[in-house]
């Protein structure tokens, strides 16, 4: 990757001046300003990046939204290097923004993350440059989103590009353009506007009105852990990168009535009052705040089915496995005969667990259907599951610190 070798030089040449001030001023001649150094551009271009957005019509639309919060000074000054996702105008039409006038009447905070969160500043990344690793690589955007309690650094909101044969994406919006490059950088066209993400996943998944059962069995799987081992606080943590896939109230509902029902077929009752007592137990979050259940919904049993819903991979150091990736639909390959499987936060306690199955469609650069296969049964020590796979049907919900998908069924680890 290259980087502008000049930024730290500084702007002006620096003059020594001694004596000479005085001869100059007898003369009433003025002491000569200072000089602008001239960079070289890192590409084969005389033409900047702001400058191509300023005068080409086609992305008139980013162009009246950078110069609403002042972007384009910079992206003029040929002492700036960015990589830069560009929308054009149709890119702006199907994100939903029809046209300028209504980029003129946006909130500015609105205007300024839409615009902040497509330029990476200070690097040039053409397409080469992004490896073809699962699941994509990080890269810190212009947007600002706030600072860690306690210091002054301000947090960057990360984008996530990534490649697989000849497709390029940002986050799970495909690149339709890429590689055009310009004196101060590099610009990707992409198919519609990059939106930045403004919740945490805590806020996100427990304002979700179809997740409520997922919300309980976190608080469940929390009791008696403390700081950053609650499910709750890792949610709410707002530097890291985690997937979750968060199954629906229809999925835990579905769930808990088997399982109920077979506890009380089990303990004597009849086919028509288990079935009662089951649906009756089942058909509310608070299951998981019941007492008479705790023997079989224990808080361990309810955190490792959570744990196998927190997608993970080994730290490089510690080799301990950790909810540190990013993973959006089309980082998933496409469906194939060898099963692809996925980590998770269950390996963190049994290292060589498979994981879990994971199916992708494609049509064209855009994931249509994506399916989970989980591996085991409730209550443990059943026989292996042998259903259908759990549906995504909620795709790439992003927040702040991960994304999130809603699944159709609730995956089991053993």
């Amino acid at each position: 990757m290259k980087k502008d070798t000049n930024l730290n030089h500084g702007i002006f040449r620096l003059f020594i001046v001694t004596g000479f001030i005085l001869v100059l001023s007898a003369c009433n001649k003025d002491i000569p300003g200072p000089k602008p150094i001239v960079h070289s551009p890192i590409n084969n271009s005389t033409t900047s990046l702001g400058s191509i957005i300023d005068t080409d019509t086609t992305y008139s639309f980013f162009k009246a939204a950078a110069t609403r919060v002042g972007a384009l000074t910079s992206l003029n000054d040929i002492n700036n290097v960015f990589t830069i996702f560009l929308p054009n105008n149709d890119a702006f039409r199907i994100s939903g923004i029809p046209s300028e006038a209504v980029i003129g009447v946006l909130p500015i905070q609105t205007v300024g993350a839409i615009v902040q969160y497509h330029i990476i500043p200070g690097q040039q990344y053409t397409s080469a440059e992004i490896p073809e690793t699962f699941p994509n690589i990080q890269l810190p955007s212009s947007l600002t989103i706030g600072q860690l309690p306690g210091t002054t650094i301000p947090l960057k909101m990360s984008i996530f590009p990534s490649r697989r044969g000849g497709s390029m994406w940002v986050n799970n919006i495909p690149v339709i353009t890429p590689d055009l490059k310009f004196q101060n950088g590099v610009i990707h066209l992409v198919a519609a506007i990059v939106s930045p993400p403004s919740q945490v996943l805590r806020d996100a998944l427990y304002s979700n009105p179809d997740l409520t059962y997922f919300k309980a069995a976190v608080a469940r799987a929390d009791s008696g852990q403390t700081g950053l081992s609650r499910l709750d606080s890792l949610l709410n943590y707002a530097v890291t990168n985690m997937t979750i896939l968060a199954p629906n109230d229809a999925a835990f509902k579905t769930l808990l009535f088997g399982s109920i029902y077979g506890a009380l077929l089990a303990q004597g009752a009849d086919p028509a009052t288990a079935q009662a007592q089951a649906g009756a137990l089942s058909a509310s979050p608070t299951v998981f705040e019941n007492p008479l259940l705790f023997p079989v919904l224990t808080a361990a049993t309810v955190r490792g089915i959570l744990a196998y819903h927190f997608l993970a991979s080994p730290n490089p150091v510690t080799s301990a496995f950790e909810p540190n990736i990013r993973v959006f639909s089309v980082n998933f390959p496409p469906l194939a005969a060898t099963p692809f499987f996925v980590q998770t936060l269950v390996n963190s306690s049994f290292a060589p667990h498979p994981g879990i199955i994971v199916a992708a469609t494609f049509t064209g650069p855009f994931v249509t259907n994506l399916n989970f296969t989980g591996l085991g049964t409730f209550p443990p020590g059943g026989a292996p599951y042998s259903g259908g796979a759990a549906t995504a049907v909620s795709l790439d919900k992003h927040a702040v610190n991960g994304v999130y998908y809603v699944l159709d069924k609730v995956l089991l680890p053993q």
